[in-house]
């Protein structure tokens, strides 16, 4: 996650964001986005306002589709269930 973080600041300083713009924008608090971009720590719900923010929302759904894994890929026609149970 912080290394996740260290990017997430590294882009927002690329372009030129301030932290307390980030956060304006993202409607979040400084420290909250702060300790977000410093410690990596933070909710799903912040980390995805501030990627969304950033531009790099369509990287987080591309990175989390399965289809892009080869057992996602390899299983993609095969019947998935809506539930896996133990």
């Amino acid at each position: 996650m912080r290394t996740i973080a260290a990017n997430l600041n590294l882009a927002r300083r690329q372009q030129r964001i301030t932290l307390v713009l980030l956060a304006e924008r993202a409607n979040l608090s400084v420290p909250t986005v702060r300790r977000l971009l410093n410690e990596g720590a933070g909710t799903l719900e912040n980390f995805l306002r501030v990627v969304r923010i950033l531009g790099l929302l369509q990287g987080v759904e591309d990175a989390t589709d399965p289809l892009n894994t080869p057992i996602g890929r390899a299983r993609a026609e095969q019947d998935v269930p809506k539930r896996v149970r133990r």
